[in-house]
């Protein structure tokens, strides 16, 4: 994939987060007021993630495949692994800087973007040649 062209993916990954990023936070704010900030962040979770994959796999990437099974499996295989990144990097920059907890909350999750759409890019929803 050329330079001109995973600008637009790019900009399509970021509206994808903004997306996901409002109906968590909106279904945080919706199910507290009923479960509590806790137990309605464990309810919210599952939503987000499921719609962050398909809105990455339909419109972000545009993947028409059909090996669902093996992009579900791998895509969650990722969210392990990148909320794993994502801690890391905050617990390293919350204990060896002195950025606000805010800050390195961004930076990490800043990484575990980066980390997120490579793998999608090159590995969950790649094209192959059959979709050329």
């Amino acid at each position: 994939m050329s330079a001109p062209s995973i600008v637009p993916r790019l900009i399509r990954y970021a509206v994808v987060g903004i997306v996901v990023m409002g109906v968590f936070t909106g279904l945080n704010w919706l199910l507290g007021h009923r479960f509590g900030k806790d137990f309605s962040f464990v309810l919210a979770y599952p939503p987000a993630v499921a719609l962050h994959f398909w809105l990455n796999k339909v419109w972000t990437f545009g993947c028409a495949r059909t090996d669902a099974a093996r992009q579900v499996s791998e895509y969650l295989l990722m969210v392990l692994i990148t909320f794993l990144v994502q801690a890391a990097v905050f617990k390293c920059l919350t204990e060896f800087t002195s950025m606000p907890g805010w800050m390195a909350a961004g930076a990490a999750n800043a990484a575990q973007m980066a980390i997120t759409f490579v793998a999608m890019q090159y590995r969950i929803f790649r094209h192959t040649v059959a979709q050329e």
